[in-house]
């Protein structure tokens, strides 16, 4: 994953076969219906700029492997270690180091496709960060996510996506008890589908763990095979 993200991947670019599409933007493939496509050889190129600028691609192997008794499909990432991504039913999971999880390896419940507009479910995660006056310490992490537009269209680039699930986040942190302020966030995700991610802002400001980062991701060209 790369470094400052939260970002949890997309796909597609020009139609080349009946088995192998291809898009620069414009048609979605003809696919199970997912937001998150993990088959063989497909890819995700990304640009992020802000925080950890620069740009990786996610490629689906053909290895699965198993985490707290889900089967994960593993993928490469240019960008870093290997990212993991599991369908079970209408939940998404995703495991990894994420920004805004002190970039920590962690499975989280990151996309839930069944839920209407303005329906919610919270992810609690235990990590390890240092905190002024204390030093290195477990910090509770609470992010509540929303569904916050779906079956939209949204554009990236010159691209125009349909079918896209807008998620955001709310986070709140404590320590040893007590509430550790956020100065400012916004956490935003933008899944098509039968493609995945295409476009995330993710920000984040907490002077007392001196947390502070401000990265947007871009899906460029994409394959799903």
């Amino acid at each position: 994953m790369h470094k400052s993200t939260f970002v949890f991947l997309a796909l597609l670019m020009i139609l080349t076969s009946t088995n192998c599409k291809k898009n620069n933007g414009g048609n979605t493939p003809a696919a199970a219906d997912t937001y998150q496509p993990t088959t063989t050889g497909s890819e995700w190129n990304y640009t992020t700029t802000g925080t950890g600028a620069g740009s990786f691609k996610i490629t689906a192997t053909s290895t699965d492997t198993t985490i707290n008794s889900r089967t994960y499909r593993i993928c490469s990432n240019t960008g870093g270690q290997n990212t993991y991504y599991c369908k079970s039913g209408n939940d998404y999971y995703r495991y990894g180091r994420f920004a805004e999880l002190n970039n920590e390896p962690l499975e989280l419940l990151y996309l839930k496709d069944n839920l209407a507009v303005g329906q919610t479910w919270t992810e609690t995660k235990i990590v390890n960060a240092t905190v002024t006056g204390y030093g290195t310490i477990p910090v509770t992490a609470v992010f509540v996510f929303s569904v916050a537009e779906k079956g939209t269209t949204h554009v990236v680039g010159s691209t125009t996506f349909s079918n896209v699930i807008k998620v955001t986040a709310v986070p709140s942190f404590t320590a040893l008890g007590s509430p550790i302020q956020v100065a400012s966030s916004t956490l935003e995700y933008y899944y098509a589908k039968n493609i995945g991610l295409i476009h995330s802002v993710t920000a984040m400001s907490i002077p007392l763990a001196s947390v502070n980062f401000n990265a947007e991701t871009k899906l460029g060209v994409y394959t799903i095979k």
